[in-house]
């Protein structure tokens, strides 16, 4: 686990403290710190101050996220938060366009994602290929403008029981800019060290301040990204050169968010706030060889597989205060996203010379509709909240053109068949009520229950259990238990597709499919988790603070893609494909590990300040249970090595952040962890890796900075395949092949990445 690495940080730090009380600073400073501090996530019963939370919350301010030089949500939360992954990777379908992420090494899909408390949508997509996420749809990230950001809060705890399903490995809160926020507009513009991967982001930010301290705030943000290519040559090339774009893609995204509140006159407050995304993204699928017997290119080909995002989200809602002391929050959430795929500078091999060179690859679209009713009423000693959910949601496929799937189908990227099109709903409904009492001044506890019943497997009842105890006034301990579950989702119980690689035809079938049936599947049922976390904070000052958390994760019934089995003749000849896979209940897990955190603030006599924070997480995932023969360790190594070791065990953070008169200057310092990826039931290690990221802002006057920096300033790159050799029979992975990194690595492998930026305010 390498501590030594922190060791010397915190010993040094926690011994230049003082011994100020934290209500000793100015009002000002208390002021300030109230705002960029406090936290909703984690308990009906309002915002608190992060550090005096039940279980462990981080907050991650607008200042914070304005000064990292970052344009998107998925690299802002990688940028500041250890234990929480986003790799890019390339030439894998859909994954390239729609970026998984995780927190802890956990599922893409146990992990929640609310906007002002209110649960957000998924994606349409579904990762099937060999991704880190393989098997399951997440929220895309990338859909919120980032200058409509408040703050963000990250619940490090299990969190069913208060938040229904997906909540196991933890909640992100994103929390939209509210009044007194200036109206801005900024400019931001680089490009890679290669020379290539140019972006530019413009983005604006206005707010109509209304009575009451309501507001109308309307942000608009416009963003492109040029492609990257860090292939290596093309071994089956009679003179081998690189001609796979093996990196970022190319996309051009709009987005827009909108945040209103009018307060009336008698303590009712109407609100509403909206999301858009519209993202035109390009990238590539391997080269297609020269082949003389063909006079449509007939020098070889590269497809370019092209997705068009749409993404939207509507929430409206009333929330007022009835009786006495009784509050009451009536919101419905809209959100909607969907997909289309196409395919040019391509062809279908089966309709030879004649074949068109660019096809309509079909659609995956997701609706989501939550009605939720929250009440809550507080007294001196003791708060309780609940409420009523209704949800509905719906998946659809469909169908691309009938030249894009016919016999092999397009190259590339399959169109999706008339026999793969669905469009399957279900509805579930949950009751709720937390409680949280406060026995003394030092003592308080935590109590949540939730039924959840839903229309395609049925009920579960979850409950959770925390305890908080003020050793002293500069000393908390926590710690928390609780049950949870996540729901299948539509996607994981209606996604087909079929496709051809290598000559061989391989389909993706519903577990209720009469070959998956034959093979083994059963309908899902849903992932049961359990949950546990001990810590503590200690705070000498308003200036320092410590924080240490242990946790442990139990899920049974995870939910993975089955291992491919290959039909004999009669199974072949009755479903037309050489393999099959499928959804199921394959494997039970455990993770568990711990975060260590410390955040220390120096006020020094010329004016100057510096923020300083570590923060280190460990975390361990281990298969422990094997539920069926469709994924074992023996049939089913790569995608258990996955789970097991694809992802980073430790990740440490080292921010600082410098101030004095009109500059500024913040520095991150990033290590991830080794890593492994599996090509030929042989398991490669990939070597950790450090990174600097680095900004320099000066205020040219009042309202107007500029700035420049760089994200991996010093151009780390992951080391290639080491032990795996190309071969002009096997060229694609290797240290010498088309793809000589892995696509796990946890900080992809375009490189340097440096910028300049500017904002006014007014």
């Amino acid at each position: 686990m390498k501590l030594f690495y922190i060791f010397p940080f915190l010993l040094s730090t926690l011994l230049l403290q003082g011994d100020e009380d934290l209500f000793d600073g100015s009002l000002e400073d208390i002021m300030l710190m109230e705002t960029e501090l406090n936290a909703d996530v984690g308990s009906r019963s309002g915002s608190k101050s992060f550090l005096d939370s039940i279980a462990p919350v981080d907050v991650i301010t607008s200042t914070q996220i304005e000064s990292s030089g970052l344009t998107s949500l998925s690299d802002v939360l990688r940028y500041f938060v250890a234990g929480f992954n986003a790799p890019e990777t390339s030439v894998a379908d859909g994954s390239d366009h729609v970026r998984t992420f995780t927190l802890r090494g956990m599922g893409a899909d146990q992990i929640l994602v609310l906007i002002n408390g209110k649960r957000v949508h998924t994606s349409a997509l579904l990762h099937v290929n060999g991704t880190i996420g393989r098997g399951s749809s997440n929220v895309d990230l990338d859909t919120i403008a980032l200058r409509s950001i408040e703050k963000v809060e990250i619940l490090r705890d299990g969190a069913a029981a208060q938040y229904g399903s997906d909540a196991i490995s933890g909640v992100i809160n994103i929390i939209l800019k509210g009044s007194g926020h200036n109206n801005s507009i900024s400019v931001s513009s680089g490009m890679r060290k290669a020379g290539d991967g140019e972006q530019v982001s413009v983005d604006s930010f206005v707010s109509i301040p209304l009575k009451y301290e309501g507001f109308i705030n309307l942000t608009l943000q416009a963003k492109g990204q040029n492609k990257t290519s860090r292939a290596g040559d093309d071994l089956r090339l009679e003179i081998p050169i690189a001609n796979t774009y093996v990196g970022i893609p190319d996309s051009k995204s709009f987005l827009a968010t909108l945040n209103i509140e009018v307060p009336q006159n008698n303590n009712m407050i109407l609100y509403t706030n909206s999301t858009f995304n519209y993202r035109d993204s390009e990238s590539s699928a391997f080269f297609r060889v020269p082949d003389s017997t063909r006079t449509l290119y007939s020098d070889g080909f590269l497809p370019l597989l092209n997705a068009k995002i749409l993404n939207y989200s509507f929430t409206a809602g009333v929330k007022t205060e009835i009786l006495d002391g009784l509050f009451i929050d009536l919101s419905n959430v809209y959100g909607y996203n969907k997909i289309e795929y196409s395919l040019k500078d391509t062809m279908n091999y089966s309709l030879g010379d004649s074949s068109q060179t660019s096809f309509n690859n079909g659609s995956l679209s997701f609706i989501q509709n939550t009605t939720n009713l929250d009440l809550k009423k507080s007294t001196d000693s003791f708060e309780l909240a609940g409420g009523l959910e209704l949800r509905y949601e719906d998946y659809k496929i469909e169908a691309g053109e009938y030249a894009s799937y016919v016999d092999s189908g397009s190259q590339g990227f399959a169109g999706y068949r008339v026999e793969n099109e669905v469009n399957q709903d279900r509805v579930s409904y949950a009751g709720y009520l937390e409680g949280l009492y406060n026995f003394s001044d030092s003592l308080s506890s935590q109590t949540a229950l939730r039924y959840e019943n839903y229309s395609d497997f049925g009920a579960t009842t979850n409950a959770k259990f925390a305890l908080k105890y003020k050793l002293t006034q500069k000393l908390i301990l926590r710690g928390s238990l609780s049950s949870g579950f996540r729901a299948p989702s539509l996607a994981q119980s209606n996604y087909s597709h079929t496709s051809t690689f290598g000559g061989l035809i391989e389909g993706t079938f519903k577990p209720n499919d009469s070959l998956s049936q034959e093979l083994g599947a059963k309908d899902l049922k849903a992932e049961k988790s359990k949950h546990f976390t001990i810590g503590g904070v200690y705070q000498p000052s308003k200036d320092v603070y410590f924080m240490l958390d242990y946790f442990f994760i139990d899920v049974e019934d995870r939910i993975m893609l089955s291992n491919e089995y290959t039909l004999n003749a009669s199974q072949q000849s009755q479903y037309g494909v050489n393999k099959a896979r499928f959804f199921t209940n394959a494997v039970d897990t455990q993770t568990q590990g711990f975060d260590i955190k410390l955040q220390r603030k120096y006020s020094f006599e010329n004016s100057s300040s510096l923020d300083f924070g570590i923060w280190y997480n460990y975390s361990k995932n281990k298969v422990i249970a094997f539920n069926n023969s469709s994924i074992t360790r023996e049939n089913s190594f790569e995608q258990v090595d996955r789970v097991e070791n694809g992802q980073p065990k430790e990740s440490l953070k080292i921010l600082s952040s410098y101030e004095i008169k009109d500059i500024k200057s913040t520095l991150n310092i990033n290590r991830f962890g080794s890593y492994r990826q599996v090509r030929d039931d042989i398991a490669y290690a990939f070597k950790s890796a450090w990174s600097v990221d680095l900004d320099i802002s000066y205020k040219v006057m009042q309202n107007f900075n500029v700035a420049v920096g760089g994200n991996n300033i010093f151009d780390t790159v992951p080391n290639k395949w080491d032990g795996l050799e190309a071969t002009e029979q096997s060229a694609y992975y290797g240290y010498n092949g088309i793809k000589p990194y892995s696509r796990y690595s946890p900080f992809g492998y375009s490189g340097a990445y440096y910028y300049f930026r500017a904002s006014y305010e007014f």
